[in-house]
């Protein structure tokens, strides 16, 4: 695909960036008087996220291929377990069902409507399989602002793989040094950094710096540092 080589391509992770990996529980908790499951339900749904993210590293060190939707429900079992919830059936079908529906993040609309007027391309990389990014696209009402969004679902290993960031290059037909990538994860951020993106690590939660060999370009609290950074361009 042609783009205008003025502009930067400023790609953005999905989950935890765009989208709130705590909604699912969240939204869940309440809307449901669950007993067991409103006193844990932020928990909970840490180790969710814990065990997600840790068990795509864990299969793409082994080069073993899988997609991020079996990978989502095996990390929600591991955590239903954990608090001994498994039995609960009808949660686990809720959790999984809101997760296809996850909020954006408050500034998110904003900023990826000032990014479409000032003629950005946009797109997400994810680690999600693509139904579960078109759906979330679609629940959030953002699609009319993203020109691609780019899975690793067919390659079935899972960022900072570096097969997952060359998708941008063979769909936009750039350069690394074309390339923003914003993503809210410091790992994520420094595996773009390491491919040749300039990276922007959304840090919401105040953590450290990850101690690894690249570093992200650009830190952030949230997505208007984006904003800031093309209006120093």
């Amino acid at each position: 695909m042609k783009f205008n080589k003025m502009k930067k391509i400023i790609v953005f992770d999905a989950y935890g960036t765009l989208f709130d990996v705590n909604a699912a529980a969240r939204n869940y908790a309440q809307s449901n008087a669950n007993s067991e499951f409103l006193p844990i339900w932020e928990k909970l749904s840490s180790l969710w996220r814990e065990k997600q993210i840790s068990y795509t590293w864990y299969y793409t060190s082994l080069g073993f291929k899988t997609n991020f939707w079996k990978v989502t429900e095996d990390a929600l079992d591991y955590a239903l377990a954990y608090y001994r919830l498994s039995g609960d059936s009808n949660l686990r079908y809720s959790l999984l069902k809101l997760y296809r529906k996850l909020d954006l993040f408050p500034e998110v609309p904003e900023v990826l409507e000032r990014l479409t007027k000032s003629n950005f391309p946009l797109a997400i990389l994810s680690n999600g399989t693509s139904d579960m990014l078109f759906s979330a696209v679609k629940s959030a009402k953002i699609s009319e602002h993203i020109t691609a969004i780019l899975s690793a679902e067919d390659v079935g290993l899972f960022k900072p793989h570096e097969e997952i960031y060359s998708k941008v290059l063979k769909y936009f037909s750039c350069k690394s040094s074309d390339v923003i990538f914003v993503s809210s994860n410091g790992w994520d951020a420094a595996g773009g950094a390491a491919f040749g993106f300039s990276t922007l690590w959304v840090n919401r939660s105040e953590l450290p710096e990850e101690k690894m060999f690249w570093r992200p370009t650009w830190h952030g609290s949230d997505l208007n540092t984006v904003l800031t950074l093309i209006r120093k361009k």
